[in-house]
């Protein structure tokens, strides 16, 4: 089959985790969160191993579908079930060391899957990983998660949070779709308009991955100090860092500066964005603010990719920068916008002091837990 047709299975991943992610949250909200982390890990190295076996295109599809449903629902849980891990003050460096694993992913994952996959096949790059996914499945089982999660607040009438978290996800998409709109077509950008060979784009693109792990390393601190802020202000950072990316053409060492730039600020995005979302959603409802942050920024990816597209097919390289940085503009306004008026504050107050709280108890869920692990931030 033609590639093109060949990316409609990452199409259709995306599309199932934005469709997916909120219903499936509020269906397991109470799941005991060891089991359902456990079943989730093996239900994805079930549909990754079925992708690797599929004799024809509809099975490779309906195992991705399968396995973007079980990754939409643990991306969901897993901001809100780190922060009982450890104490408030922890939460973001918490969050941040966790993020940092798909900084990683980019960099030794996605290079290692394509350097396997020439040499022996998809296949066998897709069944290595239903492996991997059954070992983390049993390390699951050996990590101080709760017997069972936190009860869900009763409340009547309509969430008050709901339409502050709805606009903060609604920034950090469009911040998503101004990264995806210039990263979906980083070759031609780094080619074209750039000038640079093969050789050069491959070393600007180990220094975007690095640079991401730096960034997201980072966060934690960030938004543990300014916890109301650092979302604006990466966002009002990565407009800017956007924008710079029109002097990629002036010569390597200031494309080397302005896409170290661009890597850190999206390596900070993401933790900081969840945690956001963390802290100001409504008590007993933190899982369904993390599955609405992972459906919009899934629409964010798709969206980014087809207007990036519509972008280049009526101009050059050479304007996807201005574009991008134009959209995530819109998203910055939002966010000042919202934090002037004071939207959250209850919400966010309310997180600084029980993000991070565990049951009382001894079990692994106790306060004990927290001690353990933050030890080690």
């Amino acid at each position: 089959m033609t590639p093109a047709t060949a990316g409609g299975l990452v199409g259709a991943w995306a599309l199932t985790i934005a469709v997916a992610s909120v219903p499936l949250t509020r269906l397991t909200a109470r799941v005991p969160r060891r089991p359902l982390f456990l079943t989730i890990l093996l239900l994805l190295a079930l549909a990754t191993a079925g992708t690797a076996l599929a004799p024809s295109y509809g099975w490779a599809l309906a195992g991705r579908i399968t396995a973007a449903a079980a990754h939409g629902l643990f991306w969901s849980l897993l901001v809100p079930t780190v922060a009982t891990l450890v104490p408030p003050a922890r939460t973001g460096r918490a969050v941040s060391v966790v993020l940092a694993g798909p900084a990683m992913a980019g960099i030794v994952g996605i290079p290692l899957g394509a350097t396997v996959g020439a040499a022996l096949g998809w296949r066998f790059s897709f069944a290595a990983l239903a492996a991997l996914l059954v070992l983390a499945a049993l390390g699951i089982r050996t990590l101080p998660l709760a017997d069972a999660p936190q009860q869900a607040v009763r409340q009547e009438g309509r969430d008050p949070a709901l339409w502050t978290v709805l606009g903060v996800a609604l920034a950090g998409g469009l911040v998503i779709t101004g990264h995806f709109l210039l990263y979906t077509y980083i070759a031609p950008l780094l080619h074209q308009f750039g000038g640079y060979d093969n050789a050069t784009s491959g070393i600007l693109l180990f220094v975007f991955g690095a640079a991401g792990v730096a960034g997201t390393l980072g966060a934690g601190s960030l938004f543990d100090r300014f916890p109301r802020q650092a979302l604006g202000w990466v966002s009002a950072a990565f407009a800017g860092s956007a924008a710079s990316l029109l002097l990629l053409d002036l010569h390597l060492a200031v494309a080397v500066v302005v896409i170290a730039g661009w890597g850190v600020l999206i390596g900070l995005l993401p933790p900081v964005f969840q945690m956001h979302l963390l802290r100001i959603a409504s008590p007993g409802r933190e899982a369904a603010s993390g599955a609405i942050g992972i459906t919009v920024l899934n629409l964010g990816i798709a969206t980014g990719a087809t207007l990036g597209g519509a972008v280049l097919d009526n101009w050059q390289a050479g304007a996807l920068p201005a574009v991008a940085a134009i959209v995530i503009a819109v998203a910055t306004v939002g966010l000042v916008v919202d934090a002037l008026r004071g939207q959250g504050t209850a919400g966010g107050a309310r997180a600084e002091h029980t993000a991070g709280a565990v049951p009382d108890g001894d079990g692994p869920g106790s306060a004990a837990a927290p001690d353990r692990v933050s030890g080690l931030l």
